[in-house]
């Protein structure tokens, strides 16, 4: 069935009463019905074109789900890279919590050391006898006299 945009039996009436001959107007009223809807999308024109997608739309469909599914096998094998490397810092942290141990240990035994240094002078002062003369008062800078020399 075509479509009609006019119509036609109006139109040609309208074209008689004008004074137009009755065989000429419903002649020029077909005709401008034919040319008004020849190029007009009729309800099949529109089942065809709608088909013709859904089918370009499943065909695209299939093709970005192969698509997806090539990145999800992409994306999973960058989360195991990144799994091994969490693996990998992980261990480091562990020798790096030893190694903090270590240090410590050792920063401990310098300053024990240190500490024993410090305090050691005192007590072999202590073990020693005390002499009681009075200890003469240090010299300022500006008096104290130059040392002789005891090479001659």
């Amino acid at each position: 069935m075509n479509p009609t945009v006019i119509d036609t039996l109006r139109y040609a009436d309208r074209l008689k009463a004008a004074g137009v001959e009755p065989g000429q107007a419903e002649a020029m009223s077909r005709a401008l019905n034919a040319e008004l809807t020849e190029g007009l999308a009729t309800k099949s024109d529109l089942d065809a074109a709608t088909a013709e997608l859904k089918a370009e739309l499943d065909t695209m469909g299939g093709k970005f789900a192969a698509e997806f599914a090539a990145m999800d096998g992409k994306f999973a094998a960058i989360d195991a890279k990144f799994d091994a490397m969490d693996a990998k810092f992980d261990g480091l942290s562990s020798q790096f919590a030893n190694q903090g141990r270590y240090v410590f240990l050792a920063l401990a035994l310098i300053a024990s050391l240190g500490l024993y240094n410090a305090v050691a002078p005192l007590g072999k002062a202590s073990q020693q006898t005390v002499s009681t003369q009075p200890v003469a008062a240090p010299l300022e800078r500006d008096h104290v006299a130059p040392a002789a020399d005891s090479r001659g």
